[in-house]
């Protein structure tokens, strides 16, 4: 089967259910289209990772096919970025930081002080590509626990990494500070080639999107503050 994900044709066959519904909003309108991408999950594979793991079948191949995904994304100066991804009036924003930090709460907020005028690009996993000099968020069906994505692309207007805090307060970070941050909420491939993609796209991305440190509570006040600033 061909999938168009991240403005990219990829190519895989799923065998369990988890996968193949999750991937149904982004099959390709052209299914003769050459494929940019050609991934492939092996029984074997999924025997090892349900041996280390402890998870069905049908979690193992959903998985592994997104780690796949995420490695292969590499070679067209795009990376995934751990966060939660959400667009306004065709705007993407991501919110970011470690397990525990609040994201998908966050992101959630968003949908509803916007409403219609919101929609959630990737609630886990979102890819950021770089197209014709400018940064983009999209969608993927590889979004964690739940099936919180759409099939779109959006320019990037900016990153928070989030800290849960009482009162609601935004600093903007360096691209050096930044650097470290988005490295730990990334996949960091073995393979030196890929890593030095990795490095230049972050390099861009870093130099075209500003990055801020959120500190926030669970109000619609810490949304309205991350949006005005983000979108200035």
């Amino acid at each position: 089967m061909l999938y168009s994900i991240a403005g990219l044709n990829v190519e895989y066959e799923p065998r369990y259910t988890r996968l193949r519904s999750r991937s149904l909003k982004y099959l390709a309108e052209n299914p003769q289209a050459g494929a940019d991408i050609s991934l492939e999950v092996t029984e074997d594979e999924i025997d090892e990772h349900i041996a280390k793991y402890d998870v069905t079948r049908d979690l193992a191949e959903y998985v592994l096919m997104g780690i796949k995904f995420y490695e292969k994304v590499l070679d067209f100066n795009a990376f995934f970025l751990h966060s939660s991804a959400v667009s306004v009036d065709s705007q993407g924003f991501a919110f970011t930081g470690p397990c525990g930090a609040g994201k998908s709460t966050h992101s959630s907020l968003w949908r509803k002080y916007f409403g219609e005028k919101a929609v959630a690009v990737n609630d886990d996993k979102p890819v950021i590509r770089i197209l014709d000099n400018e940064v983009y968020v999209c969608g993927t069906p590889f979004s964690g626990k739940h099936d919180i994505n759409s099939n779109t692309i959006v320019p990037l207007k900016g990153i928070c990494v989030l800290k849960q805090a009482k009162e609601n307060s935004i600093a903007p970070l360096k691209p050096s500070q930044a650097l470290s941050v988005i490295m730990e909420q990334t996949l960091r491939s073995v393979e030196l080639q890929k890593m030095s993609a990795l490095l230049n796209a972050l390099d861009f991305t870093l130099s075209k999107v500003p990055v801020y440190t959120l500190s926030c509570n669970i109000s619609f006040e810490a949304v309205e503050l991350a949006f005005n600033t983000l979108k200035s």
